[in-house]
């Protein structure tokens, strides 16, 4: 999709720059069936730079480039309206390219809005005071075993996550299909919290723009078509506010250190089992995790609302760990599966591949 716009953006501006040399009568060009004057050349040269310049800031993604694509839709239709006979049907590039960079423009806004969330979610650290974090003896036998082998059993840990992910999705359960995209997510653990930011393309020219946030004990989720028309747009609502941070509670498992966490308490249920609970701003949430013999995790599970509306009911909810490999020293699984297991049977919805995982502030 990005070269074919790109194409469409270059060629347009070319046809610009033959309205300016006509105009300039540098060379004679028989096929051009408009008369341009010296005047209105410049009009024509103007547009052609602004288009070749916006194909090359839109190429290299710079996060501006829209403001140059609209000033270059905007002086071309200009002469479209000028030239109306001749030059009428150049409107339709120009609704493309216009289209193509209110996206541009929209996927701006949405990444602003991430960042601006991004720094609240690790400013209010500032905020928290120092907690004495759980001995490994307070542990069950198969967290404390899990915490070892991992490596993450001497660590109170670095203050700020980042992991970086490869997602595979379903947005419903009859889909064959797998959606693909990328993720990067941000862990608080030193004052729960997350921020999940997808890019997602369902079709060649379709694309979601998706935000999850827990912050300050309110959860948020946030999808968007195009960064522009809502899809999703979940807050201020309790159930959601529990599946964040049931959520929170079982991706913990890529920053191990944080079981040791005074927000979370455990209760062994078995030998490889261990029951998790977490409290948090008045919010409470808890589940089951499984290890193998060797203390690797294995699998989550949670009682979780499926949606916030009134009618939403509890599903478990599953995370299940394929398999594992070593980043910055700490062994973790890298690639899971999560599912819903619903009255009709299971709904496997996501698989996730750690790409890498960064710790800072340790």
């Amino acid at each position: 999709m990005k070269i074919a716009f790109l194409l469409l953006v270059i060629v347009h501006g070319l046809i610009h720059l033959l309205g300016f040399i006509k105009a300039v009568d540098w060379v004679q060009i028989k096929d051009f069936p408009i008369e341009v004057s010296k005047g209105s050349g410049y009009l024509w040269l103007t547009a052609a730079l602004f288009f070749l310049i916006f194909a090359l800031s839109y190429f290299l993604e710079w996060k501006y480039s829209w403001y140059i694509g609209l000033a270059a839709v905007l002086v071309s239709q200009v002469l479209i309206i000028m030239y109306w006979k001749e030059a009428k049907f150049g409107s339709v590039p120009n609704l493309i390219i216009l289209i193509l960079t209110l996206i541009a423009w929209m996927n701006t806004r949405f990444d602003a809005k991430v960042e601006k969330e991004l720094g609240l979610l690790f400013a209010s650290q500032t905020n928290e005071k120092a907690m004495p974090h759980a001995s490994m003896d307070a542990l069950p036998a198969a967290v404390q075993l899990w915490l070892k082998n991992s490596g993450a059993s001497a660590q109170t840990g670095p203050q700020k996550v980042r992991v970086d992910q490869a997602f595979q999705l379903k947005l419903k359960p009859e889909q064959n299909d797998w959606y693909r995209g990328k993720a990067v997510q941000y862990f608080n653990p030193v004052r729960p919290g997350f921020l999940w930011y997808l890019d997602l393309n369902i079709l060649e020219w379709v694309n979601i723009r998706a935000r999850d946030l827990y912050l300050d004990g309110k959860g948020e989720m946030l999808i968007k078509l195009w960064s522009l028309i809502p899809m999703v747009n979940e807050k201020n609502n309790p159930k959601i506010d529990e599946g964040t941070l049931q959520r929170f509670l079982g991706e913990m498992v890529w920053f191990p250190w944080m079981a040791k966490s005074p927000y979370i308490t455990w209760e062994s249920v078995g030998e490889n089992k261990a029951e998790a609970y977490i409290q948090f701003q008045g919010v409470e949430a808890s589940g089951t995790f499984t290890f193998d013999q060797e203390g690797k995790f294995r699998q989550f599970q949670t009682e979780r609302f499926m949606g916030g509306d009134e009618n939403a009911k509890r599903y478990p909810w599953i995370i299940i760990a394929q398999d594992h490999a070593i980043h910055q020293g700490i062994e973790l699984p890298t690639l899971c599966e999560a599912s819903w297991i619903l009255d009709d049977g299971p709904w496997k919805w996501a698989i996730i591949e750690i790409l890498s995982v960064d710790y800072e502030g340790g």
